[in-house]
């Protein structure tokens, strides 16, 4: 690709027009190429669809897209481009078997300029044999006109035929919020500026989770372009992002795979975790088409006393709401009535200022709805699946899910910790089995408890089991890792991230500190009496950590049951070791990873790759 950077504005220009007879001899015959890039579903991990990409002959200055559509608009053919450009796409995206939606590159000053887009846009899906209704049209931040106007009434008629719109490059260039707000799209796609570094970046960050909860609040569905790395994506994930796309997942090819294998990044282990979505909201509430008369509506909500809140779609998509109260009461002012019966129901509607997606989790949905400042508009919602209509949400069921929710969540974990007791426990290292992919499994104990306990009480034991729960819960991977409360001053750790090994001797490293400035504080209070404790009463901290980690690769490793019997005697092995030991078994071996030779540890080292826990 060139880069325009090193280009003098004279020599572009000359470029620009030297290449109009090899621009017309590429758009007559089959030179130009299409390419594929797959776009993941955050949810279900599955292919939503691909984006088609455009690209010149290799071996000359417009192979690069820049250059290429720069030269169309400058010879005047930027239309004809387009659409040979979806022609070619369409055609190749059915050789390839693409399933899902096909994301395709438009200029906007096509659609305003072709008065005939929307219609020349079906006969060429009709032609190659791809349904229009799964094409979604990227609006190009290239050339996003200043009056909206005629292209939101163009997008309109391409709406009609089934074909969705994005706005590609949000927050790049001249994508921004007023482009949002005016053409209301169907997806909005951040650009990989903001996607970049987003772990790591709090400003990008709170960039992308603004976005997120503006789409979700909408109906509008968000897409993040440019997804890299592992940290990237579940970061990404937890923030509720709706699709992603990137080197991640797949460069873009002019094949498209059969599936993807997905880094540990794409699947996080919290993604069993994510709870009750607003999918358990949903009523169904038929709703009222745009030409429905507003007596008939009047009628609709006198012959269904609990009814308070239907909703206007056309298109399976919502475009407004009608209120009980709001109605009645301007109907009540007098020849109201005779003024608005005969008239469409879109005279009187609201806009649907508060639309919540099926895959929301139910705390997202409490965070949206609480936001809402007017009470009779967050009362009832509408609820979306993919930006339509699904039913409506109630704000009293929605609390009461969340409460349900909440005694569950304490009902399963401990009192002192509130951590995921036995139960939990158990039902995750059955469900990491099943899935048959790689894990670590530590069972951490704590070595001189009792004597501990003897000496300074048990509510001063109970604070060293918090100061342990959560050194655990901040050290270990939020987003990979599972922490749990046996009991007592038993945990269990379940651990995918990469960097496993290093986390857990971290615990180890920083733990002796923790305990040591809890016995400060206790003996600035008071001298302890009890004697027979091995050390001195404010000496060197005698309190330890055994750890048994069993690698999910060891040899027998298939059921719950197994897996506790191993740790058990792990565990064993562990405790008889003086201070912090870390016992591992690893298929038939069993690994000393705190030998008193430190050196040797390193090459007892066991690794979960990527390919491991996709």
């Amino acid at each position: 690709m060139t880069d325009r950077s090193r280009e003098t504005p004279t020599l572009r220009m000359r470029r620009l027009g030297t290449a109009q007879i090899e621009l017309f001899a590429i758009m007559e015959g089959e030179r130009l190429s299409t390419l594929f890039q797959p776009i993941i579903d955050a949810r279900t991990r599955r292919m939503h669809g691909c984006e088609a990409l455009s690209r010149g002959p290799s071996d000359s200055w417009l192979h690069s897209p820049l250059n290429l559509f720069e030269a169309a608009r400058h010879a005047g053919v930027g239309i004809e481009l387009d659409f040979r450009c979806i022609e070619l796409a369409l055609r190749r995206a059915v050789k390839a078997g693409a399933a899902g939606r096909l994301f395709i590159n438009v200029s906007p000053d096509s659609i305003s300029q072709a008065p005939d887009f929307a219609d020349r846009l079906a006969c060429i899906a009709d032609r190659e044999g791809f349904p229009v209704d799964r094409c979604v049209l990227e609006l190009t931040e290239d050339s996003l006109v200043d009056d909206y106007r005629e292209l939101a009434q163009r997008l309109t008629r391409v709406r009609a035929r089934g074909c969705q719109i994005a706005i590609d490059d949000l927050g790049a260039g001249r994508s921004g919020l007023k482009t949002w707000s005016e053409l209301k799209p169907d997806y909005v796609k951040i650009d990989r500026y903001f996607i970049s570094n987003v772990d790591s970046d709090p400003t990008k960050f709170e960039f992308v989770r603004s976005i997120i909860e503006m789409g979700h609040a909408t109906g509008c569905q968000v897409l993040a372009e440019g997804v890299e790395t592992e940290s990237e994506s579940r970061d990404l994930v937890a923030l509720g992002i709706d699709y992603m796309q990137g080197y991640l997942f797949g460069r873009p090819d002019a094949s498209l795979p059969e599936q993807i294998e997905f880094a540990e990044a794409a699947e996080p282990w919290t993604a069993s975790q994510l709870g009750m979505t607003a999918d358990q909201l949903v009523e169904h509430v038929p709703p009222l088409d745009p030409e429905t008369r507003v007596a008939d509506v009047v009628e609709r909500f006198r012959t269904n006393p609990g009814l308070e809140t239907v909703a206007v779609v056309a298109a399976d998509r919502p475009v407004g709401v009608v209120r009980r109260q709001a109605l009645f009461a301007l109907l009540s002012k007098p020849l109201y009535p005779e003024l608005y019966n005969r008239k469409p129901v879109t005279a009187i509607m609201e806009p649907p200022t508060l639309m919540i997606d099926v895959r929301l989790r139910l705390e997202q949905v409490s965070r949206l709805v609480t936001r809402k400042m007017d009470a009779r508009v967050a009362d009832q919602f509408v609820v979306t699946r993919d930006g339509r209509y699904a039913g409506m949400g109630a704000t009293m069921n929605l609390l009461r899910q969340i409460t349900e929710q909440q005694l569950n969540a304490a009902r399963q974990s401990n009192p002192l910790t509130l951590l995921p007791g036995n139960a939990v426990i158990q039902r995750r290292i059955g469900r990491a089995v099943e899935r048959k992919r790689r894990f670590v499994v530590c069972y951490v104990d704590l070595d001189g408890f009792k004597s501990y306990n003897d000496r300074y009480g048990y509510l001063q034991g109970d604070q060293v089991i918090l100061q342990l729960a959560t050194l655990l819960r901040s050290t270990l991977s939020q987003r990979l890792d599972f922490v749990g409360h046996v009991g007592g001053d038993d945990f269990v750790l379940l651990m995918r991230s990469r960097d496993w090994r290093a986390r857990v001797d971290l615990v180890l490293e920083r733990f002796p500190a923790v305990v040591a400035r809890l016995e400060q504080t206790q003996c600035q209070r008071s001298e302890p009496s009890n004697e027979g404790a091995a050390r001195d009463p404010c000496g060197t901290p005698t309190l330890s950590i055994s750890i048994a980690a069993l690698d999910s690769e060891a040899v027998g490793c298939t059921s719950v049951d197994e897996i506790a019997a191993r740790l058990a005697q792990l565990k064993k092995r562990a405790k008889a070791r003086v201070g912090n030991s870390f016992i591992l078994q690893s298929g038939e071996r069993v690994v000393d990873l705190r030998p008193r030779d430190e050196s040797d540890a390193a090459a007892n080292t066991v690794t979960i790759t990527p390919a491991d826990v996709a």
